[in-house]
């Protein structure tokens, strides 16, 4: 049963009624993932996001395959949270 507007899911069991979170973190408290992508017909480099983190560490380890994977690794990874840069990740040269 979802307790409407609050974004909470109320489960009941065996123990009692628990309250549980259905909704996901605030943006705030995840961190996005994003890459450079040069490969564009035009010539110009973007950034696009590929994920979002739950965590620094598991947003950090992303960034870091992402350039140093051997097929098609991209020159450079960047993680932000809350739109503040926390980390950056460069192909090895």
């Amino acid at each position: 049963m979802e307790q409407r507007g609050t974004g909470t899911r109320i489960s009941h069991s065996a123990e009692g009624e628990a309250r549980v979170r259905c909704t996901p973190p605030a943006a705030a408290e995840l961190f996005e993932i994003a890459v450079l992508d040069t490969t564009g017909d035009d010539g110009q480099a973007r950034w696009h996001t590929i994920g979002w983190g739950v965590d620094r560490g598991d947003a950090e380890n992303i960034a870091e395959e992402y350039v140093t994977r051997t097929l098609c690794p991209y020159d450079e990874a960047q993680v932000r949270q809350n739109g503040t840069l926390v980390g950056v990740h460069r192909r090895p040269a």
